[in-house]
Order: C-alpha cells, then structure tokens, then sequence
C-alpha cells in the first residue's frame, strides 16, 4: 500500500508571541503519533503579524487518512483552525 501526504494549514486566534508558536510546534509533534509521520512543520507569515504554521503529514493508505491527525492538531492549545491545503499520494 502506498502513503498520504497532506499539507495542513494550522493558524492562531489572533497574533501571538513566538514563544506560543513555538510551543504550538512542539505540541503538534507530540500528537502526530504513529502510523502517521510528520514532515516539516514551516512557519509564515500571513499578514500584519499574524503567523500560521503549514504542517505537513504523511499517513498510510489504510490508516483511516488525514481525519485523525488533523482532529488532534486541533485540540493543541492557540490553534483556532486547520485547513487541509493540499493531498497526494506517494
């Protein structure tokens, strides 16, 4: 079986300090668990300050799809919305 690989776009309520967005990383590392692998997470900067974060995930075929990680990345303290931004299949 092959894998997917989504891009989610993960962004804050308002602007918030590097330190919680740094936090924020470090929290979406620790709920990507296996099966599902974590690329890279990349910071940018939208507008006016404002910074969200494009986390990219690969998941196998047969482990249910993007669904489960991007329900934990939401739960992660300052994360107001996720947007899956892009899928493939590798």
């Amino acid at each position: 079986m092959g894998s997917v690989i989504g891009l989610i776009r993960v962004m804050p309520a308002e602007v918030i300090s590097d330190e919680k967005i740094n936090k924020m990383i470090q929290d979406i590392k620790t709920v990507v668990k296996p099966p599902a692998r974590l690329g890279r997470i990349d910071i940018k900067n939208v507008a006016f300050g404002l910074k969200g974060l494009d986390v990219t995930v690969e998941v196998p075929d047969d482990s249910g799809g993007l669904d489960l990680v991007v329900e934990k990345i939401i739960k992660v303290d300052n994360v107001d919305s996720e947007e899956v931004t892009d899928v493939g299949r590798i």
